[in-house]
């Protein structure tokens, strides 16, 4: 069998979901053929710069976003059946691969790929969303729902409800392709521990950043400055070398804080990393969010600079279960954190909730659902 995962590197979500499945086909099914194809950046110069302008956005100007967002949600009225850009490369890459299904993490990688793909190879070929989102409504992207999709893949109830709600040319995706089947994350989440009721020692805080290394945290670290005798700090700074560098000559001018600073970390550290912190900091995106909640490791919301439309999913999903704490200022960190050392158990009660709802998937019944559909 061949698939091929269609993702995209705009926010983190999208190729987290791409090569996680893509790890997981290589750990339980080898004889399967698997390719992870950056589609909007390799297809053509238009969708590759407005991805771009989406990485630009997240780490510079977030409040763009509830520009951006808006005008890229009239793609779908546009789209005649096929993608608007690129097209010639998807059919070249379909010929050459012809794969017996193709997976899209991405909301604008779905309608009009998936028809094209039908035409190219023939209807037989399945073609399966992945969908990242946890919740519905506002900031649920309308391009996720695709009437050429044979199946729907969902992480939570709410966004298989949203799914169905939506409509696509006047008629309702239908119900039963739906699969509500939760996340599958990198085969080192699923395979150790979650995190623990109390982590061990003094408060591990975890500031978190996409791969693309957008960040606030040196206004963050100053607020953390008193507190430098009762935490620890880890700071990551993903692919940005000269992030990195910054933070690193901030820590050797204030020694008294204990904080270790990291570039981009791979799957087995990301979860070592939630196993043992206190809390992480990170902006509201929906593989943060799906990971802290599958680990129980508790999540403060980074809405400095406003809150994406797309961030607002997890943001909602997470205050329905009174998980919700978010900052937007560097006091407001600074408030948190000393309210928690203050009065523990009101820490501790809130890292229970984090237990509570918890999310759980088995990566074999995913495997199951999407690729043997007769079983």
């Amino acid at each position: 069998m061949r698939v091929l995962i269609f993702t995209s590197s705009g926010g983190t979500a999208h190729d987290a979901a791409a090569y996680a499945l893509r790890d997981w086909l290589r750990l339980r099914r080898p004889a399967t053929e698997v390719l992870v194809e950056h589609v909007l950046e390799n297809a053509s110069p238009v969708t590759r710069g407005g991805v771009e302008l989406y990485n630009w956005i997240q780490r510079r100007q977030p409040w763009l976003h509830q520009l951006y967002w808006r005008l890229v949600e009239f793609e779908d009225l546009v789209k005649p059946g096929r993608p608007l850009f690129g097209r010639r490369y998807v059919i070249a890459l379909l010929r050459r691969f012809r794969p017996d299904v193709v997976i899209s993490t991405h909301p604008h990688i779905n309608r009009g790929h998936f028809d094209l793909a039908k035409r190219v190879l023939g209807p037989q070929l399945r073609c399966i969303t992945c969908n990242t989102e946890l919740d519905g409504g506002f900031g649920f992207s309308r391009n996720w729902v695709c009437s050429a999709a044979d199946q729907h893949w969902t992480q939570t109830p709410q966004a298989s409800a949203e799914v169905c709600r939506r409509r696509w040319s006047m008629a309702r995706y239908p119900a039963e392709r739906v699969r509500c089947l939760g996340p599958l994350l990198y085969p080192a989440f699923h395979g150790g521990a979650r995190a623990s009721a109390q982590p061990p020692g003094r408060p591990r805080l975890v500031l978190a950043s996409g791969a693309n290394g957008a960040n606030n945290h040196i206004p963050l670290l100053e607020q953390m400055l008193p507190y430098a005798d009762r935490l620890e700090l880890v700071a990551l700074c993903g692919r940005r070398d000269d992030v990195r560098r910054e933070l690193q000559r901030w820590a050797d001018q204030h020694p008294q804080l204990s904080l270790e600073v990291l570039g981009f970390q791979g799957p087995e550290q990301m979860a070592e990393l939630y196993r043992s912190a206190w809390a992480h900091v990170a902006r509201p995106g929906a593989r943060t969010a799906t990971e802290a909640l599958f680990m129980g490791c508790p999540l403060i919301f980074n809405r400095m600079g406003s809150t994406m439309p797309q961030e607002s999913l997890a943001v909602r999903y997470f205050q329905r279960r009174q998980l919700a704490t978010s900052i937007r200022s560097p006091r407001e960190l600074h408030q948190v954190v000393g309210g928690w050392l203050k009065a523990p158990e009101r820490y501790a009660e809130w890292r229970q909730r984090y237990r509570d709802h918890r999310l759980t998937s088995d990566p074999d019944a995913i495997l199951a659902s999407l690729f043997d559909p007769e079983a």
